[in-house]
């Protein structure tokens, strides 16, 4: 194994409430492929096996499509002394009665945390006041919630709202709130072309920076690939697969995973960095502009000339990559909050 991940994150379902404009995932009501539940019981099982992971997300599509089912997968990753999180867009939280119920049952479970994704594309099929009392009553029940509010300049919903009515439980750190880049859907989704202007007037560069997920979380899509990173459009991207889970034992494909890179160089420098190293070979190449690291990575991994360059010459600076990232590796602190993809 030449890698140690940390998160184990498990994309349940392609199938969601909702069929936002932009979507990463492409998820929408109409979707149905799905990691059979049978299966996500015997991923964790196989977790076990791999020493340095800590934390198992349940994300989607929307994983609470699951049901009771949900809150069993939860508690078996718990009993297994795994941390665990969900991803939501709450619209089970339909009152306070109804939120109160589900989250009782999840925090008998031992769910530790739980994501609300919001925003102005959201809005169309999940209000707000479904997230707001979702949160509330999780947070007050003891689990540790983050709310991720989409961002753009075509964005018309303000994160202040959310701020504002959760006040008190970000003040006891109960709470947190954070603003992500919504970029614009690569498979198509959407009418408009997402800018972020008003986003890069306060964040110049926000994608020249290292990605640490890479490496450090593994993905099993609802196809059940594994990926090397949280970024669902990377799912689509040959570079970033670890290999088939559907007839394999989950650290069996760990464990044989090919070494490879541009995955540690992406960890330890980031795309931007990588780019610059592709212009000294090729001086007109230029990646977008873009708003997450995910979407410029996402770029460059598509971009041929930048591949074969990288394939070519990167293997005069490997031994730097990899001591950086060896280096990096017994450095590593855990954040409070990690970051993960929206649902």
């Amino acid at each position: 194994m030449f890698f140690r991940p940390r998160y184990l994150s498990i994309l349940t379902t392609r199938q969601c409430t909702a069929a936002c404009d932009h979507c990463c995932i492409g998820s929408s009501p109409q979707q149905r492929q799905a990691i059979p539940v049978q299966r996500i019981h015997e991923l964790i099982d196989e977790a076990t096996r791999i020493e340095s992971i800590e934390l198992i997300v349940f994300t989607g599509g929307e994983c609470f499509l699951l049901g009771d089912a949900l809150d069993e997968l939860i508690g078996h990753a718990t009993s297994n002394g795994f941390r665990t999180r969900a991803i939501t867009n709450g619209y089970w939280a339909v009152n306070e009665r109804a939120a109160n119920a589900r989250v009782a049952s999840l925090r008998r479970m031992g769910l530790g945390e739980l994501m609300f994704s919001t925003g102005t594309f959201h809005q169309r099929f999940v209000r707000v006041d479904r997230v707001i009392v979702g949160a509330r009553t999780a947070a007050e029940a003891g689990i540790l919630v983050r709310v991720s509010v989409e961002t753009c300049d075509q964005a018309t919903f303000d994160a202040a709202y959310v701020r504002e009515t959760l006040a008190d439980l970000i003040d006891a750190r109960r709470v947190f709130v954070g603003e992500d880049p919504w970029t614009t859907d690569v498979a198509g989704r959407g009418d408009t072309l997402l800018t972020h202007e008003r986003f890069f007037a306060h964040v110049p560069n926000p994608a020249d920076q290292r990605c640490p997920q890479v490496l450090d979380v593994i993905s099993v899509t609802p196809a059940q690939e594994l990926i090397a990173c949280c970024g669902f459009p990377q799912e689509h991207l040959p570079r970033m697969q670890l290999g088939s889970v559907a007839e394999r034992p989950l650290d069996a494909v760990v464990a044989t995973a090919p070494r490879d890179l541009l995955k540690l160089w992406l960890h330890v420098s980031g795309p931007v960095e990588i780019a610059r190293f592709v212009a000294h070979y090729e001086p007109e190449f230029r990646l977008p502009r873009g708003a997450s690291v995910c979407e410029v990575c996402a770029a460059l991994q598509r971009d041929a000339r930048a591949m074969r360059i990288i394939d070519e010459h990167a293997p005069q600076i490997e031994r730097q990559i990899e001591a950086a990232f060896t280096q990096l590796r017994r450095q590593i602190t855990e954040p409070s909050v990690p970051h993960l993809q929206l649902a």
